[in-house]
């Protein structure tokens, strides 16, 4: 019923990673004194590991600048907005739009 190591192994021989595990090991790996380094897969060595701690510090980076111009959007949609008129029932949407491709450039 289960399976024998052998069978294990060859299935293994048929995986095929995605395609964003090529695009991100195809980055410029560099340690945290900004050198570069090799992007042989050796994750046992200190600057590979330091080139992933690298390459994590810059996502979270972006991350919180993403956030940090998202919460100053807000702030300014919900402390500084304009008076509008009641009459009127669609909101200035040019605002929410570029705020919107600014959030995805950044997040990019």
């Amino acid at each position: 019923a289960g399976k024998r190591p052998g069978q294990i192994l060859k299935n293994c021989s048929d995986y095929m990673a995605p395609w964003w595990t090529y695009w991100l090991h195809n980055l410029p790996h560099a340690n945290l004194n900004f050198q570069p380094i090799d992007n042989t897969f050796t994750p046992q060595d200190q600057n590979y590991q330091q080139s992933l701690i690298f390459l994590t510090c810059m996502a979270a980076a972006g991350l919180g600048l993403n956030l940090l111009c998202l919460a100053i959007y807000l702030s300014c949609l919900c402390c500084c907005r304009k008076d509008e008129e009641e009459e009127s029932k669609s909101p200035n949407s040019c605002c929410v739009t570029w705020s919107a491709v600014a959030a995805g450039l950044l997040s990019w």
